[in-house]
């Protein structure tokens, strides 16, 4: 992973060995949070790309992360949903649900929920796909 100043010089601010081919990241406060394909969740100081931690979460990802306040939520292609702490200090995880038996899409948020589409696989092979909304109940 590389990252480039944003002056138009193509300049290399800095590069470290980690490869994120599909996933996205997340910045807050100046550090970037990020799931590595093979399923490892990481922190960088996103100025000097300084490694701060990095976990297992388990599972291959797809999707990308999504940020809400100071936590994070990702799902695997297995349909587990992570929710972690967007800290430096060190990893924290609040939760792990399975949603599905497949999630390739990264989440949307609007009007502070949490939208996730997953897919249920019957005994028959048949797959049915599910949107969940993830939040405080409205009334």
């Amino acid at each position: 992973m590389s990252a480039i100043a944003a002056d138009g010089s193509v300049k290399k601010v800095w590069e470290n060995n980690e490869r994120l081919y599909v996933p996205s990241l997340v910045i807050r406060d100046g550090y970037l949070y990020g799931v590595l394909d093979a399923g490892i969740a990481m922190c960088w100081k996103a100025d000097s790309g300084k490694e701060m931690w990095k976990a297992r979460l388990g599972g291959t990802f797809t999707s990308s992360p999504v940020l809400v306040g100071d936590k994070i939520f990702i799902s695997n292609e297995a349909g587990e949903f992570f929710v972690y702490q967007a800290t430096p200090e060190k990893f924290v995880q609040f939760a792990k649900n399975r949603l599905g038996d497949l999630a390739m899409a990264t989440p949307a948020i609007c009007g502070g929920q949490i939208f996730h589409r997953v897919t249920h696989v019957g005994d028959d092979g048949t797959q049915r796909e599910v949107l969940y909304c993830i939040g405080e109940n409205r009334k």
